[in-house]
């Protein structure tokens, strides 16, 4: 099944944040456990099934042998500068999860590398508690695998 790589984790976050400031871009607070991610992550690992995407700007899912280097989708979210101009970000706070799974044909590791930005946790409080999203907040469970919802 696999299992989650907290010490890829750390080397992803630190390339993502290379990237941005490489970009002259604000830093972002780095929220070290996202479960939702982490369990997007495992079940990707899993069925290798190719996940919904969301604003595919502001979320990444990919598999490779080398987290440690920089992939086109975690540069474009990591480059993300909001939807709106300069002096209104959107994006305060990112999150990583890396899922390892040895190859059942070769042996060799392969990681499943996810990356997100998420809105301030009080907007995010806001939203999840005083909008329409009360309703649907919790609908990406319905597509996490059964073995990874307890991660």
């Amino acid at each position: 099944m696999g299992e989650r790589d907290k010490a890829k984790e750390d080397q992803v976050a630190k390339l993502f944040e290379t990237i941005r400031a490489d970009a002259r871009l604000p830093p972002l607070g780095r929220i070290g456990h996202r479960r939702s991610l982490e369990q997007q992550v495992c079940t990707l690992a899993l069925t290798a099934a190719t996940p919904k995407q969301k604003l595919i700007r502001t979320f990444a899912l990919y598999k490779t042998l080398h987290p440690e280097s920089v992939s086109t989708q975690l540069s474009q979210v990591a480059s993300f500068t909001g939807l709106h101009a300069k002096d209104n970000p959107t994006f305060s706070r990112y999150s990583i999860a890396v899922w390892r799974k040895n190859d059942s044909e070769t042996g060799e590791s392969m990681y499943w590398v996810g990356a997100e930005l998420y809105w301030s946790a009080a907007a995010e409080f806001f939203d999840y508690h005083f909008t329409d999203d009360l309703y649907n907040r919790n609908a990406w469970k319905k597509s996490v695998a059964a073995q990874c919802r307890s991660k």
